[in-house]
């Protein structure tokens, strides 16, 4: 009969709890979120989404002194004049401004608005881009995590398996080739077990990159599972979702500018007049008022090339429109895909990698307990138990990051998105 220190162990590896956390080694000073709580932590310190808004700020000054109205001009000139005994001299003063026809300061307008609305717009896609990437970061640490924990435990189990191999090995039960295997097997385990903890670590602090302030030192670790399966989105709800994709309506707003751009180009060759009221008077008592008006002759520059490129803009901007509809169409598609293949294998494959994963090292412990089994094929039973666990993790790791890029590619959030 085996040892019953052995059977206890086996036994404890079998009845853990699956997808629950528990501590693991290196994890004492792991600060644990909630995905809604890392989500909050996003938004006040992601640098990549301060970066994006002060772009959009950026673009919302400059499309807003586009359209600002030039700013008048006061002059002042005195000419003295004398010749022998004789003085004269005279004064003027002048206002002056430069006057804008009223449909090309309409249509300026037009495009600060438009250009405004577009980063406002391209700054919510982005921030949909960014919260995918946060969403995928969080399930990923703690898919590592608990890869971690389960092989930690099927190292246990090799190494208890090891450890009696010795006993068996003095009293002559195994061969030397089966012990030197199950060494072999017991190193190769515990340099598994050290590189999952480097990759949850490492899961653990790009998670804290992506969300927290400081210098990326600090791991920030899930303080819940990916547990359950993602909710149903058909193909006609996710199609629905498309034309509100904020990347299509910054793209359409872009859109909306260079035609206007393109009705201010039109108007370019009539050049703007200039205007000035002002006063003057003389040293002999003569004063009145003083108008002056400056309109340039439009004899060589009539404006063609500003023209020529507006117009390259504005069919330029309807191309990159077209485009990004028939990109987001198929990008929104593939993703639908992706998530309606995950999610079934989630749901058809997992429950039977777990149970069948867990019965074949249960049955191999009994077999091994009764000396029906060698400690081989405990071994490959144990390894093949890892296995299944993290198949069954990683599906449902995939289905949910399926989840969260289908609601990127739809254009919002699980609050927004039904």
């Amino acid at each position: 009969m085996r040892s019953s220190g052995m059977r206890a162990l086996l036994a404890l590896v079998l009845c853990s709890p699956f997808l629950l956390p528990t501590p693991l080694l290196g994890q004492g000073e792991v600060r644990r979120l909630s995905l809604r709580e890392a989500m909050q932590s996003f938004a006040e310190n992601s640098l990549e989404l301060k970066i994006a808004r002060s772009e959009a700020a950026g673009l919302t000054g400059a499309a807003l002194q586009s359209r600002a109205y030039s700013n008048p001009a006061i002059s002042f000139s005195r000419d003295d004049l004398g010749h022998e005994s004789e003085k004269f001299w005279e004064e003027t003063f002048l206002l002056v401004q430069q006057v804008e026809w009223p449909g090309r300061t309409a249509a300026r307008g037009r495009v600060a608005t438009h250009t405004i609305g577009a980063g406002a717009a391209r700054l919510l896609a982005d921030s949909i881009e960014l919260a995918f990437v946060v969403r995928e970061a969080y399930a990923q640490a703690w898919f590592e995590e608990q890869a971690e924990q389960v092989v930690r435990q099927t190292a246990s189990v090799i190494r208890g398996v090891a450890e009696d191999a010795e006993t068996r090995l003095e009293a002559g039960d195994i061969s030397a080739y089966e012990a030197r295997r199950l060494r072999l097997e017991r190193v190769q385990a515990e340099q598994a077990m050290a590189e999952a903890a480097l990759r949850a670590r490492d899961a653990r602090r790009r998670l804290a990159t992506l969300i927290a302030p400081g210098a990326g030192t600090e791991e920030i670790g899930p303080s819940e599972g990916m547990d359950g399966v993602p909710p149903i989105v058909t193909r006609e709800t996710a199609l629905g979702a498309l034309p509100g994709r904020p990347d299509l309506q910054a793209v359409a707003r872009e859109l909306d500018a260079a035609r206007a751009g393109e009705q201010v180009a039109r108007s370019s060759w009539i050049p703007d007049p200039t205007v000035g009221l002002g006063y003057r008077h003389h040293l002999d008592g003569f004063a009145g008022a003083s108008i002056a008006l400056d309109l340039p002759f439009p004899l060589f520059d009539r404006g063609t090339g500003t023209r020529q490129e507006a117009a390259a803009q504005s069919s330029g901007a309807a191309y990159r429109l077209d485009l990004r509809r028939r990109l987001a169409r198929y990008d929104l598609m593939a993703a639908s895909d992706r998530y309606d293949s995950g999610r079934a294998r989630l749901e058809a494959a997992a429950p039977e990698l777990l149970v069948d994963g867990e019965a074949l090292l249960a049955s191999a412990t009994a077999a091994y307990a009764e000396n029906e089994m060698t400690l081989l094929e405990l071994l490959d039973a144990a390894g093949a138990f890892q296995n299944a666990r993290l198949s069954a993790m990683s599906l449902r790791l995939e289905a949910w990051v399926a989840y969260y890029d289908l609601l990127r590619a739809m254009g919002g959030t699980p609050e927004e998105v039904p």
